[in-house]
């Protein structure tokens, strides 16, 4: 998200930095921090992106002295988006960050990875009620985020559809999606028996 975009939005908005130096995350911690976003994030997912590395960018790991460099270096939230094992959420969590994402980043940076789904669970379990845990992809609809959150999700991610809606119809095109992502999510909370989100856990998925 566009800082300026935040910006009018009166910081409601999560600006992520995509693989770069540290000294260079920073520098761009410094500027979201001018428009006082609710939390700044740091996609960890994207750093074997050949278009990247070819335009000469630095797209390499960070390992976890790195990252809690990061995260110490701001007074806002810091959530790192891009974990896919229990291993890197507890690493996040110990370099001090606030929040996770889980993502395999759309499926585009490795052939064979497991959809977020299948390793959510077990992340969950190891974090959840520590940090803020959301995750990502292919999430269509309310009741795929009711399924997300049963998985242990805190807060689902959805992307594509957002971006379909805009180009469609504008602004209104986004309101109508998500009135139409709220009430399927209703509709899908009421038939599994689920007075809230929050109260969604593994019981109501088939498998």
């Amino acid at each position: 998200m566009g800082l300026e975009v935040i910006k009018k939005a009166s910081g409601a908005g999560i600006p992520i930095i995509k693989p770069r130096k540290p000294e260079e995350i920073i520098e761009r911690i410094r500027l979201a921090e001018e428009v006082e976003p609710v939390a700044v994030g740091i996609d960890v997912d994207a750093a074997g992106l050949l278009n990247m590395r070819r335009s000469g960018q630095f797209v390499g790991p960070l390992n976890p002295s790195t990252l809690e460099k990061i995260c110490s270096s701001t007074k806002l939230p810091v959530v790192v988006k891009g974990i896919m094992t229990k291993d890197e959420a507890i690493v996040a969590h110990e370099a001090g960050a606030a929040g996770i994402v889980v993502s395999n980043h759309g499926g585009r940076v490795l052939d064979h990875a497991p959809g977020t789904a299948e390793v959510l669970p077990e992340i969950a379990d190891a974090v959840k009620g520590k940090i803020t845990v959301m995750a990502d992809g292919g999430a269509r609809s309310g009741t795929d985020a009711l399924k997300f959150l049963a998985l242990g999700a805190d807060a689902v991610l959805i992307g594509r559809p957002v971006v379909w809606a805009l180009m469609g119809g504008g602004v209104e095109g986004v309101h109508l999606l998500y009135k139409r992502l709220a009430s399927e999510l209703e509709i899908a909370m009421i038939l599994t028996g689920c007075r809230s989100p929050q109260a969604a856990d593994s019981s109501i998925i088939y498998r």
